[in-house]
């Protein structure tokens, strides 16, 4: 009878251990879906950001090469003054002083 019963408990150790086993199983393959999931997000997010890091390092190239053509055109024009821009440049910095000044009395706050 002590043989039978160590049949019987190596049996429903045996189930126990498989039922176990496919318990961790299903978790196991759960957790591998959403790391999936997860990683495939990652990869569209990185795709996208990696295009748009592209998109700003050429726009930062376009922005430093027309700099560099602005800085060359003013060195070569400075020596060349036009008056009637600068009889403008004066009448314009006369009217930014009068704006600031209006600017600075409307900010005050009334008591």
């Amino acid at each position: 009878m002590v043989e039978g019963d160590d049949d019987s408990s190596s049996s429903s150790s045996v189930s126990s251990c498989a039922s176990l086993s496919a318990e961790n199983y299903s978790q196991l393959l759960q957790a591998f879906k959403e790391t999936h999931e997860e990683a495939n997000r990652l990869v569209l997010s990185n795709n996208r950001l990696k295009g748009l890091n592209n998109w700003l390092e050429e726009e930062l190239e376009k922005s430093k090469n027309d700099f560099e053509n602005l800085e060359m055109h003013c060195k070569n024009s400075s020596h060349l003054c036009n008056s009637k821009v600068c009889e403008n440049c004066k009448t314009l910095e006369s009217k930014v002083h009068y704006l600031v000044k209006t600017v600075d009395k409307l900010s005050i706050p009334h008591k």
